[in-house]
């Protein structure tokens, strides 16, 4: 749990969840988690894999800044997400919220 705990901080607390092409490399080398224990480690202390963790965090700042912020457009939503490609954004966002982006807004 303590390992968990040191990549979570670093992903969340120092935001790590907003680059993009954010690597498990990175974090094994930033955290010193062995290799062979980093997947394991999120599927025991989450229930995901790792891209899911990450995706999940992007999708509840995707969520919150939708409503917040009706001025900004849904690209730009994606974009501050770290969810980039547009195809990506819109198909994580219709399996987690059975809805569009906008659908979302206008509902809220």
């Amino acid at each position: 749990m303590r390992m968990f705990k040191r990549v979570e901080k670093i992903i969340v607390d120092e935001k790590r969840y907003l680059i993009p092409r954010l690597s498990r490399e990175e974090l094994i080398v930033a955290t010193n988690i062995p290799k062979n224990k980093f997947a394991p480690l999120f599927r025991k202390c989450t229930d995901k894999s790792f891209t899911t963790f990450l995706n999940d965090l992007r999708l509840d700042l995707a969520a919150k800044l939708l409503v917040e912020h009706p001025e900004y457009t849904v690209e730009a939503v994606a974009q501050e997400c770290g969810l980039p490609k547009m195809q990506t954004f819109y198909r994580l966002f219709m399996e987690r919220y059975k809805m569009t982006p906008s659908h979302y807004r206008r509902k809220k």
